[in-house]
């Protein structure tokens, strides 16, 4: 298991010139957290670039979900 893995929800559309194409609002998506950090993509996995936010900049668009929230949707 990744210690460093998190889900995240979109709660605002991210900006066109933020480099973050793709986020659809109110979808669930899977990224790392560390060091302060936010990797981010809307495919996790699928081999494709990631990009790393600082914590404001992830906050703008992004919220971390609990573990409890996702294991009862489930």
């Amino acid at each position: 298991m990744d210690k460093f893995r998190i889900h995240y929800k979109c709660n605002k559309t991210p900006k066109a010139n933020s480099g973050l194409e793709g986020f659809t609002v109110d979808r669930t998506y899977t990224g790392r957290s560390f060091n302060g950090l936010f990797e981010v993509t809307p495919q996790w996995g699928n081999g494709k670039q990631t990009k790393l936010l600082k914590r404001q900049e992830f906050e703008e668009y992004f919220e971390v979900l609990p573990l409890a929230f996702l294991q009862q949707s489930a």
